[in-house]
């Protein structure tokens, strides 16, 4: 349902930003892949869809960076002209950290990485998406923003709520031109669960979860895919959990 559709997607070499590339992709859309250090990840990524069939792009750039994002939307203005789809993946909880140990440089790194990005992205491709086909935004949240976080993850899980209320807030401010949508995974089996949780931790969380398991990036990216498309004309400002119902257990 996405034929004809250009969506850029950060942070999309891998994890979930990868399944959600290849989902787009899958469901008729051009997408560029965007990556920041990952360039090999996001190369093979885009050969991957071609050879299925698909279209995709990628590029780098640091969107810590306000002038970095700038000259990525203009590439894709150059390219395309316009964008329909902006999904804002790209982030990290950088490292387990409690508030009061927290240096000055991890905390700013932590909201650069989460919402900086985020807001930066947003800003430079506005007038693209103004432009475009029934755009649409989908903000990346985390069962984190409902219940703080876990230990070591305050951080993280406060910037989770900012991008939550961004969300929202965006949805009135870019209507009716632009719908803002987000999604709030929770425990979902990526490198980023291999990287910043041990599989004690992971088996605890799988055990507290509802569903008694952990989710994959590819159920995510399955409700970016529907967010984006002509079946959720009339949702904006909304946050689909995927988390099999653990902020609620």
């Amino acid at each position: 349902g996405l034929a004809g559709k250009r969506a850029v997607v950060t942070g999309g070499a891998k994890g979930i930003g990868g399944a959600i590339a290849e989902a787009l992709a899958a469901a008729g859309a051009e997408v560029l892949v965007h990556y920041h250090s990952s360039r090999e990840a996001a190369e093979a990524l885009v050969a991957t869809i071609e050879k299925r069939g698909g279209k995709a792009w990628s590029c780098g750039a640091d969107l810590t960076d306000s002038r970095d994002a700038d000259s990525l939307f203009k590439r894709v203005e150059q390219r395309w002209g316009a964008l329909d789809i902006l999904v804002n993946n790209a982030g990290d909880m950088v490292e387990r950290k409690k508030v009061v140990d927290a240096s000055d440089e991890l905390i700013e790194n932590v909201l650069r990485v989460n919402v900086h990005t985020a807001i930066y992205a947003i800003r430079a491709a506005a007038p693209l998406l103004r432009k475009g086909n029934q755009a649409s935004i989908v903000n990346l949240s985390s069962v984190a923003a409902h219940h703080g976080g876990g230990n070591g993850a305050v951080l993280y899980a406060a910037t989770k709520g900012m991008i939550l209320t961004l969300t929202r807030g965006l949805c009135k401010e870019f209507a009716p031109d632009i719908r803002v949508n987000g999604i709030a995974p929770g425990v979902i089996l990526t490198d980023f669960h291999k990287k910043h949780s041990t599989p004690q931790m992971l088996e605890a969380m799988a055990g507290n979860t509802p569903l008694k398991r952990a989710g994959s990036a590819e159920e995510c990216a399955a409700a970016v895919v529907f967010l984006c498309s002509p079946g959720a004309a009339f949702i904006t400002g909304e946050t689909i959990e995927i988390n099999g119902g653990l902020w609620l257990a």
